[in-house]
């Protein structure tokens, strides 16, 4: 049977292609999209993921670094510090603005880094010096390069003016990104006198997390405790909640094409070949085996469809994201897997309509005059 399928394809090799393709175009729309998600979602959280901090405290009502203001008494680190079960407090203070610079603005997320503990850093520098002196900046690559910055330029922030010292990686938020000052200009800039954005809390067991949470809450009554991930998940909100939706339909509207041209492809071809599948049910082939035939027909246009699919969208990602720094893909063994079921159920799908076609045949007519 899979000779006959294979032969049956083969037979047009125009048809075979423009069905190859149209596959090839949905795995390729659906592979980038998905990727493009995990991408957003994995960046955005990179640099929190990576800071020593088992629990975050923020002040009650904060949702999250970028979308809402958390300020907190730096009296109350002592407070933390007293609860049995941690091992090291630490503030931090962040806030996002704008500058203008060379005529247009550029947004920034600018940390105050405090470069005695080594706490709120960047993640990895790549040029330059990997902490700042006071009046002095490190900032992110892609924030560099889309502003056409070097080490030893002159970065206005409000009334102030910044000397880059290093370039970093790691801190892209997408649409931003972060930077990074010390601690004495971070508090200066934010007018922060006595007070922080967030502690960052270390534990000396993660088991413990409940406990020293609900203590925080009981010693300080106006905060709110977040875990590691649960931050990272409130930091990432916005890619799943803005996102997410608009892939999905892409992802269906993918799929959609791709049963659509197999399924076509597939008809056509079976109409084209209605005396030959009568001839095969005169002589006692069954239905089933002829569905058979159709369906291989269909997964094997589905199958080289996934692979030149994913083939383009690997190069894609590797091209495109040289010229584009907010294009960034991170492809999942899962995604990959689950992809190529989908596509598997496209065929499967598509070859519903000729299946039916082929039941309808009556093998008597082939032998009329």
């Amino acid at each position: 049977m899979l000779f006959i399928a294979l032969k049956n394809l083969f037979q047009e090799k125009t048809r075979l292609l423009i069905s190859v393709g149209g596959v090839a175009f949905s795995a390729l729309l659906i592979i980038v999209l998905v990727g493009l998600y995990q991408g957003w979602q994995n960046k955005m959280g990179e640099y929190i993921r990576n800071l020593p901090a088992d629990l975050w405290v923020a002040q009650e009502g904060s949702k999250d670094m970028f979308h809402s203001v958390s300020v907190i008494s730096l009296e109350d680190e002592n407070k933390i510090k007293s609860i049995e079960g941690v091992s090291q407090v630490a503030a931090f203070s962040g806030r996002q603005l704008e500058v203008d610079f060379n005529g247009k603005q550029a947004a920034t997320y600018v940390v105050g880094f405090d470069t005695s503990s080594r706490v709120g850093g960047p993640l990895r520098v790549i040029k330059g010096k990997s902490a700042p002196s006071n009046g002095e900046i490190i900032i992110d690559k892609i924030f560099a390069d889309d502003n056409d910055l070097e080490i030893g330029d002159r970065f206005p922030i409000g009334t102030e003016e910044f000397e880059v010292a290093g370039i970093s990686e790691g801190g892209s938020l997408i649409t931003f990104q972060y930077s990074f000052v010390t601690k004495e200009d971070a508090e200066r800039l934010f007018k922060l006198q006595g007070v922080t954005n967030y502690f960052m809390v270390t534990l000396l067991d993660d088991s413990k997390s409940g406990f020293v949470a609900k203590r925080i809450k009981e010693l300080i009554p106006s905060t709110k405790v977040f875990t590691r991930r649960e931050f990272v998940d409130k930091n990432t909100e916005i890619v799943t909640e803005t996102f997410l939706p608009i892939i999905l339909v892409l992802v269906l509207i993918g799929f959609a094409v791709g049963v659509a041209v197999i399924g076509l492809t597939i008809f056509t071809s079976t109409i084209e070949k209605s005396r030959e599948y009568g001839v095969l049910k005169a002589i006692g082939i069954r239905n089933s085996q002829l569905y058979l035939i159709v369906v291989q027909q269909a997964l094997v246009a589905g199958v080289a469809g996934y692979l030149i699919g994913l083939g383009f969208a690997f190069s894609l990602s590797l091209v495109v994201g040289q010229f584009v720094p907010e294009f960034i893909t991170l492809f999942r063994v899962i995604d990959i897997v689950w992809i190529f079921g989908a596509t598997l159920l496209m065929a499967i799908l598509a070859a519903f309509v000729p299946s039916r076609r082929i039941a309808h045949i009556n093998p008597a007519e082939v032998f009329k005059a």
